[in-house]
């Protein structure tokens, strides 16, 4: 098993569920979008492979690729001095309706964004060759999207590291029935404790697929606040898990099925 880590720089992103005026978005990015993102970057790398009647049909070519070989898709913060801040203001843009004259119509939106410095992401994958390890690698450096046009990201580094056996406070985001009971265990200890859980859809929607499948996810961040400014950070009561990854000498805990583990 190898996790392909991806840290990503932003200003601001958002990523919600489809809606036109008015908009709220995830503290984290969904898997259906960082799947998005990682098959952008395999159709710029190999455009004839992919090549489609329609941009839907390539991404879903795309996407399949990725899923035949991931196992989990993860995204933290890495940034514990520069929190999650969700924000919302107005965005004005131009849209082109018709050709001819008069071609541009202005149109004004309601939209919430999450401001942050910083993103790891965790790729999750299972028996990779050397070659796809290799077009993986630098399809993440190809990542300049995560959410809407607007939420522009910039990867700082990618590398593929393997998960240590090592108990660690749980720092990723984790399908929340999968680790219910760990959950449990820790708020038995600690008290009452304000979970965050967020439904997120696992794989993106194209025209010709089904409808969205949709998860519960927990992020272990907590709610905080300075004055009048509400933002969010790191918990300090997440449950601990068996796998860590050891980024800049801090160990972080994510969350890997056991049947996974062993591929």
């Amino acid at each position: 098993m190898d996790i392909l880590l991806v840290c990503l720089r932003f200003p601001f992103f958002s990523v919600a569920k489809r809606s036109y005026q008015v908009r709220t978005s995830f503290l984290l990015p969904p898997p259906s979008a960082l799947k998005g993102a990682l098959a952008k970057g395999l159709i710029l790398l190999k455009p004839e492979k992919y090549a489609s009647s329609s941009l839907d049909e390539a991404a879903l070519k795309a996407i399949k690729e990725i899923e035949s070989k991931l196992v989990d898709i993860k995204a933290v913060s890495v940034a514990p001095l520069s929190p999650l801040i969700r924000n919302a203001f107005l965005l004005k843009r131009l849209r082109n309706l018709e050709s001819g004259s008069n071609a541009e119509k202005s149109d004004a939106m309601r939209r919430e964004y999450t401001f942050t410095r910083e993103l790891l992401v965790a790729y999750i994958f299972k028996n990779l060759t050397q070659e796809e390890k290799n077009l993986y690698l630098k399809a993440a450096m190809l990542i300049d999207v995560i959410g809407d046009t607007e939420s522009l990201a910039t990867p700082v580094w990618a590398s593929f590291v393997k998960p240590e056996d090592k108990k660690a406070p749980l720092a990723f985001s984790a399908p929340y029935t999968e680790i219910y009971s760990l959950l449990s265990s820790k708020i038995q200890a600690k008290g009452k404790i304000r979970m965050y859980i967020e439904k997120m859809r696992v794989s993106p929607e194209y025209s010709k697929t089904k409808g969205p499948q949709e998860e519960i996810f927990y992020l272990p961040i907590e709610e905080r606040r300075y004055k009048r400014i509400v933002y969010y950070a790191r918990t300090i009561y997440p449950p601990e898990v068996e796998k860590a990854l050891t980024v800049d000498g801090e160990v972080l805990g994510i969350w890997i099925p056991k049947n996974s583990s062993e591929s």
